[in-house]
């Protein structure tokens, strides 16, 4: 039942952002570049609401269906399991890095490596989700879960709860 895919995707999602936050963490400090958020804190219910439904719902669904319904599913067939998950993951986090820039050239490369870097950890569990499930629906509920998570976190820090 793709209910239970999801459910199984999601329970993934703590230890993904444990892993993924402590190796962004260590890249920030190392980098000494700290990268603004995908989306921006909203401040209010409505915004928290529209910001969930466009990153823990739309995206999701969307990503999923394209990095792993498409990419990882044609490179598994051609070069294996884990060439096709490491291809899909390293995809996945360049698409997600294309229009950072900074200040400077320094300052770019720097925000470039932390959000690709720092996104590998999710970008490998997605794909091996979805591999070892043989489902679209395990990726996606982790990924909606991982960002809802951080869409969360992200307004409760903003608003000192």
């Amino acid at each position: 039942c793709s209910s239970d895919l999801a459910a199984w995707g999601a329970v993934l999602a703590g230890p993904v952002i444990i892993a993924t936050a402590g190796l962004s963490a260590l890249l920030v400090a190392a980098l000494k570049v700290t990268p603004a958020s995908p989306l921006p804190v909203a401040g209010t219910t409505g915004g928290l609401a529209l910001n969930l439904l466009s990153g823990a719902v739309l995206a999701p669904l969307g990503e999923e269906l394209l990095f792993r319904g498409v990419a990882t599913t044609a490179w598994v067939r051609s070069i294996g399991a884990r060439g096709g998950i490491v291809r899909a993951a390293l995809l996945f986090s360049l698409m997600h890095v294309l229009f950072l820039s900074g200040d400077s050239f320094g300052q770019a490369l720097g925000l470039v490596t932390v959000g690709f870097v720092g996104r590998l950890p999710v970008a490998l569990a997605l794909g091996w989700v979805y591999v070892r499930r043989g489902s679209i629906w395990a990726p996606v509920g982790l990924h909606a879960t991982f960002n809802a998570v951080l869409l969360v976190l992200a307004e409760l820090g903003a608003s000192g709860g």
